[in-house]
């Protein structure tokens, strides 16, 4: 079993009882990150501290199947050597009881994650501003709630294995500017300043995302833009 496996779980072996307090004292502090609509990089540390579970479990099974056993007998029906049932020490049991303790935490928290993520989705308008060019793997998000605004330039990077929710890391962002937007301050004044000041990208996709809700911006609204757009680039592209 690799240390570097085993890193990140050392608190939780060595006091059973304080590990688990650890994991909900962890999983509380994720439910009041989600309380203030706060999303990543929450999601992303707990899919990745339960794939680390998963994976340690395996290696755990491997590691229980691969110690020696003394032979015992024989069974003659079956052809095969009878072994000897090893009892397990106490870190192998331990790292039973901290994952059986650890990974249901962890998945209940994160279901309420993606449920929260799919029902502030569902409070985003997401259109294109003006006509879509042929080439959408550039261009700008504009983030818009009440009458105020931010820009962002994107661009999609290269593809990844398909992890669901990881959208917002495969489109990669840069904050342009703030707006306030109004009567003299619409999307396609505001697209056209963005030409007009980035003569590089002369024909960019824009696309416009107004929030229902108030929603932070760097930790929820950007992902989730990212996230949609993403969707509706990579099916351009496929």
């Amino acid at each position: 079993m690799r240390n570097r496996d085993l890193a990140p779980w050392f608190s939780l072996l060595a006091d059973e009882e304080a590990g688990h307090y650890r994991v909900l004292a962890y999983v509380h502090r994720i439910d009041g990150r989600y309380r203030e609509r706060k999303l990543y990089p929450y999601l992303d540390e707990l899919r990745a501290g339960a794939e680390e579970l998963l994976s340690l479990r395996q290696e755990r099974e491997q590691l229980a199947s691969a110690m020696p056993r003394p032979i015992i007998g024989m069974d003659l029906l079956k052809g095969r050597l009878l072994r000897a049932t090893v009892r397990e020490d106490d870190i192998l049991r331990a790292i039973d009881g901290m994952i059986a303790n650890t990974l249901p935490e962890l998945d209940r928290v994160m279901e309420r994650g993606r449920q929260l993520r799919e029902q502030l989705t569902a409070g985003i308008r997401f259109e294109p501003v003006g006509l879509l060019p042929l080439y959408t793997n550039e261009g700008y998000l504009i983030l818009h709630h009440g009458r105020e605004a931010r820009s962002y330039a994107y661009s999609l990077g290269l593809p990844m294995p398909d992890t669901e929710g990881s959208e917002h890391r495969v489109l990669r962002t840069r904050f342009v500017a703030d707006h306030t937007i109004g009567i003299t301050c619409t999307y396609e004044q505001v697209k056209a300043d963005l030409v007009r000041n980035h003569p590089g990208l002369p024909n960019p996709a824009v696309f416009a995302f107004v929030s229902d809700v108030s929603l932070p911006i760097i930790e929820t609204f950007v992902p989730l833009a990212k996230q949609l757009v993403y969707e509706m680039v990579a099916g351009q592209v496929a």
